[in-house]
This record gives C-alpha cells, sequence and structure tokens, in this order.
C-alpha cells in the first residue's frame, strides 16, 4: 500500500513539474534569437496583466539571454562625428592664424583647443566617421519590454518586476526619492508611478524620504473583509475618511449584474449596480460615496484615486453593456433628480474625474466608504 501511495506522490509530482513554465530553449541557441524574443514578448505580455509566474518566468528569460554571447554582441556602426586634428605641416601656420584669430566658427565650440594648446599643436576641426558599439538588438528589446512592463503592470506587482528585472532597468532608490521629490503630487502620471515605486521599494522608500523630512510619503493600504461574502478588498485613507479602492462586488439580485453577465468581469471591476441597488452595495459599517464625498477629495487624493480605478464600464437601461477597460463611472448617492442621479467618470487616457449626471437605470460601479 505504502509503495502504490508513494508511486502515486512521485507521479504527481513529475507531472507538475513537467507542466512547470519553462525558459525557451531558443534562449540558448545562437540561431534562436526571433523565437526566444516572441517568447520574451509573450511574458510581458502576460507579466502586464499582473501574472506574477509570467513575471518570474520573464525574469530566468532574461538571465538565460544574457548568457548567450551571439543575442548579447554589441553592433558596431559608422557615426558621421567632428574631431580635433593635428593640423600637415604645410597648414600648421594658417591652423594657428584661425586658432589665434578666433574667428573661424569652430573655436566657439566648448571642446575648441586655447590659444597655449594651439601654439604647442595647431589643430582643425575634422569630419570624420567612427565605429561607434551600441547594444544588441535584444538588450534594447529586453530594456524596452522590461521599462513598459513594469510602468504598464498593476501596481501591486511591481516589486515583482524589480525582483526579475533588477535596478538596471527600474528606477533605483535614489532615482525614485528624486521623482518622488521633483514633481507635482497631484499629477495623475505622478500618483501612478508613485504607487509603483511604492510597491517596487516599500518601506526602504518611506524611510528615505522621512530622512529627507520629504512631504511626500507612500500610500498606506489596509485590507478588510466583506462579512456577507467573505470577499476581501482593500482601503486607503483619503483625508478624514477610509475608503475602499476596489469596487464593490456584492450581489443584489435584479438590481446589478457583471460586465456582459460574466462572472470574471466582476472579479476584475466588481459589479455594475442600478442607483437604488448603489446605496445598499456596501457591507455594515460603510456606506455609497456621497457627492460631498467626492467634492472633498483634495487634487493630490484625486490622482491617488485615480491609480485605484478599474476601468468597467456601465450598463444602460437596456442592459448593453460598453467601455469595459476604457472607462468607468461611479455612483454617488446623491439624486439630481427623479430618474437621474450624480457620478463621477475617468477614462483610460484621461487626467480629471469628471462630474455627470446619468440615468437611474444604468448600472455603474461602486466605492464604499468607512462611516
Amino acid at each position: 500500500m505504502k509503495k502504490i501511495f508513494l508511486f502515486t506522490v512521485l507521479m504527481t509530482v513529475g507531472v507538475a513539474l513537467a507542466a512547470a513554465p519553462k525558459v525557451s530553449k531558443a534562449c540558448s541557441k545562437a540561431n534562436g534569437e526571433q523565437a526566444c524574443s516572441e517568447s520574451l514578448i509573450a511574458l510581458a505580455e502576460q507579466g502586464k496583466s499582473g501574472d506574477t509566474a509570467a513575471i518570474e518566468l520573464y525574469g530566468q528569460t532574461l538571465s538565460a539571454i544574457r548568457k548567450n554571447k551571439k543575442f548579447m554582441k554589441p553592433v558596431m556602426v559608422k557615426v558621421d562625428t567632428l574631431m580635433w586634428e593635428s593640423c600637415k605641416k604645410k597648414e600648421k601656420q594658417l591652423c594657428l592664424d584661425a586658432c589665434i584669430a578666433r574667428s573661424d566658427s569652430s573655436f566657439a565650440r566648448e571642446d575648441a583647443p586655447d590659444s597655449a594648446a594651439c601654439a604647442a599643436n595647431p589643430q582643425k576641426l575634422m569630419a570624420k566617421k567612427m565605429n561607434v558599439s551600441t547594444p544588441s538588438p535584444m538588450q534594447l528589446l529586453m530594456d524596452s519590454l522590461s521599462v513598459d512592463a513594469f510602468w504598464a503592470s498593476p501596481f501591486a506587482v511591481a516589486s515583482n518586476w524589480r525582483f526579475a528585472v533588477g535596478d538596471s532597468v527600474i528606477p533605483s532608490l535614489d532615482s525614485a526619492v528624486t521623482f518622488l521629490t521633483g514633481n507635482d503630487p497631484a499629477d495623475f502620471i505622478y500618483a501612478r508611478r508613485k504607487f509603483h515605486l511604492c510597491d517596487a521599494y516599500g518601506d526602504s522608500l518611506n524611510a528615505k524620504l522621512d530622512s529627507l523630512e520629504a512631504p511626500v510619503r507612500c500610500p498606506v493600504i489596509g485590507r478588510i473583509t466583506d462579512p456577507r461574502d467573505n470577499k476581501t478588498y482593500r482601503v486607503e485613507r483619503f483625508g478624514e475618511k477610509i475608503w475602499m479602492i476596489d469596487n464593490i462586488d456584492f450581489d443584489i439580485q435584479d438590481s446589478s449584474a457583471c460586465y456582459d453577465g460574466d462572472s470574471l468581469n466582476c472579479e476584475k471591476y466588481g459589479r455594475l449596480y442600478t442607483f437604488g441597488a448603489a446605496s445598499l452595495a456596501c457591507p455594515e459599517g460603510f456606506h455609497a460615496a456621497t457627492d460631498e464625498e467626492f467634492d472633498a477629495l483634495s487634487a493630490v487624493d484625486v490622482a491617488d484615486f485615480s491609480v485605484t480605478v478599474q476601468f468597467g464600464g456601465y450598463f444602460n437601461q437596456n442592459g448593453i453593456c460598453a467601455l469595459a477597460g476604457e472607462g468607468t463611472y461611479f455612483w454617488t448617492t446623491t439624486e439630481e433628480d427623479a430618474s437621474r442621479g450624480f457620478v463621477r467618470n475617468l477614462f483610460s487616457d484621461a487626467t480629471n474625474l469628471d462630474k455627470a449626471s446619468v440615468d437611474k437605470r444604468f448600472g455603474l460601479s461602486v466605492r464604499c466608504i468607512q462611516e
């Protein structure tokens, strides 16, 4: 019986190991650059969606590529340049006169020899072609993919990219501090980068900011569990209020739905609620945000809030869904009139959290605030 059990365990482990993702064999072959590049691009795309296993494998693939001398060999290219050269014997006097007079525009250059240098060795500026070493196409691809994937992926996996890629591509801790202390914290792009850098460096970044007495700090993100269905949501303090920074996903029958009726969209974006259901969506101790509470957000709070937005789209009065991945609308509990309620909306290419009014029959996202 024990032998059978052991055999079963070994078979299970063997299957698991066989199924584990591996670095493409093409990345170790001299002629495998195309296939290896395609594998790296695919892993970067998976990693941008938040797949931490793909990010880990991406890092392993980079290590394999760096060991492949053919892939990493620099490319020599000819470039046009200007260089100071010693004048030939028959033209030395002309060169010396030009240097002393300094009437030729070439002597206005910062690298031009001074009069003393000219007297010792008359020179003139010459156009030349030089061989310059440039990074290999694979190196350029790796750097470009890594930077793009780091900034484009969810901020909650930023640290995974740092460990997979390293500081050669991802900004160093000192660079992160310089960025955070030298830009406008109310800027939407700044806020998005701040979240990535804070997740990548964690407490060490805050400690560095504290040592400099910088006014900026990394966001403090907590978690709460909805006792009604045990789903967990992230929370962050904006001003005096604790906000959920995930869209609520509590099922209210007949008045809420997943985008396109797909439960996976509820997991990704939260549920969409009618105006009436929005006030019932939040767990005890929380309530759906009011118009006044959105208005009370500072410019920095709004920028931070924008980073947390999942672009979950909406459904209209006929149940037709639109704009997932492109835009989002948040109900407030404040009415405009009997048929319309006030909302806040944000689009993926926008830099403002705008206010509008929407038909109460529409299904929109909801953010909850602690009482």
